[in-house]
């Protein structure tokens, strides 16, 4: 047998295992790697001791699974999908602080929102963490969201989950919000991000997929 001739029967058999075995839970899983910068920082109690300031880098990461079933199906033009259990969530850091959804209390929101018609035609891509673990001085983090909304309505076409990060030029606004405590305490610091870009393992798992479908067409 010649040496091409037990490659192909090889590849032949890995595809075929990989064609004919049960899709994995993981393989759902999405996690978005993010850079921001900051535009804004409301502290006048000085939570932060003034070691987050406007231009500071903000990184972090949010995961979420495109299993998730949308929870208002009655919408054609808006899908919510709603995660309570790890690891979806969000992950942030700026100026040596940490925020991030608290894996024992997951309460997620991603909502996708094509062509609605509420506050001008547009379209919107928007997550929300409500359950977030407090900074290390016990300092309560009431929410991490960010939004993206396009009002020309052509950033998107489908409301269902993306297997990939949105693509940052689509869209016309782009706000990155965060903070703690109430209106009348707190702090709030503001950003806009910069890069949007899947994980390597989703990576992989996307250039199977495309793999995949070029082999089944």
């Amino acid at each position: 047998m010649t040496r091409e001739r037990r490659i192909m029967i090889l590849g032949t058999a890995l595809l075929s295992g990989v064609l004919l075995s049960p899709p994995r839970v993981e393989a759902a899983l999405v996690t978005i790697q993010i850079e921001a910068v900051v535009d804004s920082v409301d502290d006048p109690d000085n939570y932060l001791e003034g070691l987050v300031a406007v231009g500071d880098p903000i990184t972090g990461t949010y995961t979420y699974d495109t299993d998730t079933p949308d929870s208002t199906p009655e919408y054609a033009t808006v899908g919510r999908y709603e995660h309570f259990a790890p690891p979806a969530g969000i992950y942030l850091t700026v100026g040596g602080f940490e925020f991030e959804t608290d894996s024992l209390n997951v309460d997620f929101l991603m909502a996708i929102a094509d062509n609605v018609t509420s506050g001008g035609l547009h379209d919107s891509y928007w997550i929300q963490s409500y359950n977030n673990l407090p900074l290390v001085d016990e300092t309560f983090i009431v929410t991490i969201f960010w939004t993206l909304r396009d009002y020309s309505a052509t950033a998107i076409s489908s409301i269902d989950l993306p297997m990939t990060a949105p693509v940052l030029d689509d869209w016309g606004v782009n706000l990155l919000s965060f903070g703690a405590g109430t209106r009348a305490r707190g702090f709030v610091i503001e950003g806009h991000v910069t890069s949007a870009i899947p994980e390597p393992g989703t990576m992989v798992f996307l250039g199977l997929g495309g793999l995949l479908l070029r082999r089944r067409r």
